[in-house]
Formats: C-alpha cells, sequence, structure tokens
C-alpha cells in the first residue's frame, strides 16, 4: 500500500499559488479560503479519487 501512496503522490500535480487564484477567480461570488487551505481541500480530494479509482481497477478484476 505505501507503493500506491509513492506513487500517487508522485503523480498529484503540484499547484502554485498562481494556479489556485486564477482558478478562484473563474469562480463567481466571494470565496472566503486561503490558498493553503485549498491545497490542503485539493490534496485530500486526489488521495479519495485515487482510492476510488483503485477500489473500482481492484472490483473489475484488473
Amino acid at each position: 500500500m505505501k507503493e500506491n501512496t509513492e506513487i500517487d503522490q508522485a503523480f498529484e500535480p503540484e499547484l502554485t499559488d498562481e494556479d489556485i487564484l486564477d482558478a478562484m477567480a473563474h469562480i463567481p461570488g466571494y470565496l472566503d479560503i486561503s490558498t493553503e487551505d485549498f491545497r490542503v481541500i485539493y490534496h485530500l480530494a486526489w488521495r479519495h479519487a485515487m482510492e476510488r479509482l483503485r477500489a473500482r481497477r481492484k472490483d473489475s478484476g484488473q
């Protein structure tokens, strides 16, 4: 399982403040979140997505 975590980390895109601020500028309204808070949320969402995809692959027998 540790190997999967290292692979996930290797492929997780590293977002700059500029990336995050640009994305936030495209959302209408006001967002009260720091770029660091966004990074935490993004990292947790990425990890959850990798676990979901890994489980789907395992369930399909691949």
